[in-house]
C-alpha cells in the first residue's frame, strides 16, 4: 500500500533513550513472568482448562469449567467465550506461566510492528506501549485474551503500509478468528478495500478466518455459537459502579448507565445503533490507511459501549494500538521533515 518505509537500518533511526525504554518494558515483563501472577482472574482458569481439553481431544466449547466462586460468572460454567485463534498463544503450562508467556509474545509483536512501521517515531510509540502499566498487567496478570487479535492486526497494519496487501489480509483473517472485537472493524476494512479497488483483501481475510474457525465450529455448532456470540448478550449487566472480586469497579457501558436508573436498552436497539456507527464510518471511508486506522479506533469503543452489557477496560487495547499507529506519521510531521517516505497511499486527500 503506497510507498514503503525503509526496513533496514531502523535501529540507527531510533534514539538510544527509546531503545532503552523498550528494553525496560520487556525487562519488566520478564521479571513478572518469573514471579507468580499478581492475581488470578477467571480468564486464567478458562485458559488453562481449555488448553487441557484441547490437548486431550475434547471440544473446549461447551465443556465444563471449574472457577472459584468469587471469580465465577453466573451461567458461564460451560462457556469458553474466546475464539479459537487464541489457542496459538495459550502456551500449555501451570498458572505460573502458561498463557502469560504467549500473551507477552503478543506484546512483543505489537511493539515490533510499531517500531518497524516508522522507526523514527514508531520506536517511541513502541516504548509507550510497552511501558504503560495497564498494558503490562493485561499480559502478565489480568490476562487479556484479545491480545492475539491485537498482535495480528498490528502485523497486518505494518504489511499493509508496505504494500503487502495479501499477507496483511491473511493476518487480519487470523485476527477475525481470534477476537470478536475485530469483527467490528471488518466492515470498515471492506469499505477501505473497495474504495481502493482491492476486493481481494476482504476475501482473503474471510477465507483465512473461516479456515481457522470452521473445525471448532463444526465440532459442535450450537455450543460454539452460544459460547462465542450469544453468551455476551445473555449475561446480566452489571451496575455502573459495582463491587467486584478486586474491589469497586466501574462498568462504563450504556447498559451500566441505564442500570443505574433501573432501565435497560433492548438488544435490537443496541445492535441497530452499533450498525449505524459502523455504517457511517464505512460510508465515509477512503482508500487511505490513516482513515482506516482512526475509523477503526473509533468504531470499536463506540460499538462496545452500546453493545456490551459489561464494558471491560481491556476492550480499549485494540483501539489504543490502532490510535498509536495512526499517530505515528502525524507526530513525525510535527517533529519536522521526515527522512522516511510516507507509508500511506496518496489516493485522494489524507484524512484525519
Amino acid at each position: 500500500m503506497g510507498e514503503q518505509p525503509a526496513a533496514f537500518g531502523w535501529r540507527s533511526q531510533v534514539p538510544g533513550v527509546v531503545l532503552a525504554a523498550i528494553a525496560v518494558g520487556l525487562a519488566v515483563r520478564v521479571v513478572l513472568l518469573s514471579l507468580p501472577p499478581l492475581v488470578f482472574t477467571d480468564v486464567s482458569y478458562y485458559n488453562a482448562q481449555a488448553v487441557g481439553y484441547l490437548l486431550r481431544g475434547v471440544d473446549p466449547y461447551g465443556a465444563s469449567y471449574v472457577v472459584p466462586p468469587q471469580l465465577a460468572t453466573p451461567g458461564a460454567e460451560t462457556v469458553f467465550a474466546y475464539l479459537p485463534g487464541v489457542f496459538a498463544f495459550l502456551v500449555p503450562g501451570d498458572f505460573g506461566s502458561g498463557a502469560r508467556l504467549g500473551l507477552v509474545a503478543c506484546d512483543v509483536v505489537v511493539a515490533a510492528a510499531l517500531a518497524l512501521y516508522r522507526p523514527k517515531v514508531g520506536g517511541l510509540m513502541a516504548a509507550l506501549f510497552l511501558l504503560l502499566p495497564p498494558v503490562v498487567l493485561l499480559s502478565t496478570a489480568f490476562l487479556n485474551d484479545s491480545l492475539p487479535s491485537v498482535a495480528f492486526v498490528s502485523a497486518a497494519v505494518l504489511l499493509e503500509a508496505r504494500g503487502m496487501r495479501v499477507p496483511a489480509a491473511a493476518l487480519f483473517g487470523l485476527a477475525l478468528a481470534s477476537s470478536q472485537e475485530s469483527w467490528l472493524i471488518f466492515p470498515v476494512y471492506v469499505a477501505y478495500s473497495l474504495r481502493g479497488r482491492r476486493p481481494v483483501g476482504p476475501l482473503v481475510s474471510l477465507g483465512v478466518g473461516a479456515a481457522v474457525v470452521a473445525p471448532f465450529a463444526l465440532w459442535n455448532v450450537q455450543a460454539f455459537v452460544s459460547d462465542t456470540v450469544f453468551f455476551q448478550f445473555q449475561r446480566a449487566a452489571l451496575p455502573f459502579v459495582y463491587s467486584g472480586p478486586f474491589g469497586a469497579s466501574v462498568n462504563p457501558s450504556l447498559q451500566g448507565l441505564l442500570a443505574y436508573f433501573g432501565a435497560s436498552a433492548p438488544l435490537e436497539a443496541r445492535v441497530a445503533a452499533a450498525a449505524a456507527v459502523i455504517g457511517v464510518v464505512a460510508w465515509r471511508s477512503k482508500p487511505n490507511l490513516g482513515y482506516l486506522l482512526w475509523g477503526s479506533a473509533a468504531v470499536v469503543p463506540l460499538c462496545l459501549f452500546v453493545l456490551a452489557g459489561n464494558f471491560f477496560w481491556s476492550y480499549l487495547e485494540l483501539p489504543f494500538v490502532l490510535a498509536l499507529f495512526w499517530a505515528v506519521p502525524r507526530l513525525e510531521s510535527l517533529l519536522g521533515p521526515s527522512t522516511l517516505k510516507d507509508a500511506e497511499p496518496r489516493v485522494g486527500a489524507d484524512s484525519r
